[in-house]
């Protein structure tokens, strides 16, 4: 959504489908101007999840899941948050996959299994604050590189996509990357360039 309001209409009528269907709903409105977290794309996305639930992950995420949990929980926030740090959350994570016949051990090796065979820094143009890191332009160069679809029949790269993306406010160097491009090829890479470099601001 574009706008607040948009953004509190859709809540709205989310939330009246739920009770029509005899579901309890609540809905929480968090910024998306910037991307969440330090990654964008499915494998990546994944390993980072996983850093969250084992203690490890990006402060914007873990506050976000902390928020969500609330909704939900009867626990409190400060329990919560020592569920993530001392590794309670990942223990209960691991014992639902298993329950489910799943291998949980494979999460922890996102990286290995799905390794992009092109990672390119995207570098600061110079020294300053990053002012900018536009999600949806961010979200567009993904979708070149092969991490969605723009038409149901597209097959999905879990392997592309951004890690160590630079947050708002923080401040680089000149050259000091401001994310790592995960690509399948040059060609994908070569057309995420332009779209990146448009998303991201130093000043």
């Amino acid at each position: 959504m574009k706008t607040r309001e948009e953004a509190e209409q859709l809540a709205a009528a989310m939330t009246e489908v739920g009770q029509q269907m005899g579901v309890n709903v609540s809905h929480l409105l968090s910024p998306m101007d910037s991307p969440l977290g330090r990654t964008v794309g499915n494998a990546l996305e994944v390993a980072e999840a996983v850093e969250a639930l084992q203690g490890r992950g990006p402060h914007d995420l873990v506050e976000l899941t902390l928020d969500l949990a609330e909704q939900v929980a009867a626990a409190s926030r400060a329990q919560l948050s020592r569920w993530l740090e001392d590794g309670t959350a990942w223990e209960k994570f691991v014992r639902m996959v298993e329950a489910q016949q799943g291998d949980a051990s494979a999460l922890e090796k996102m990286h290995a299994t799905h390794a992009a065979p092109i990672v390119h820094p995207l570098t600061a143009p110079r020294e300053g604050v990053v002012r900018r890191m536009d999600a949806e332009a961010t979200g567009r160069a993904a979708l070149f590189l092969g991490a969605g679809r723009a038409r149901a029949a597209d097959a999905i790269d879990f392997a592309v996509g951004f890690s160590h993306i630079k947050r708002i406010g923080e401040r680089v160097e000149k050259g000091e990357p401001l994310m790592l491009i995960h690509a399948r090829n040059s060609t994908g890479l070569e057309v995420a360039l332009p779209l990146l470099e448009r998303a991201a601001h130093v000043g």
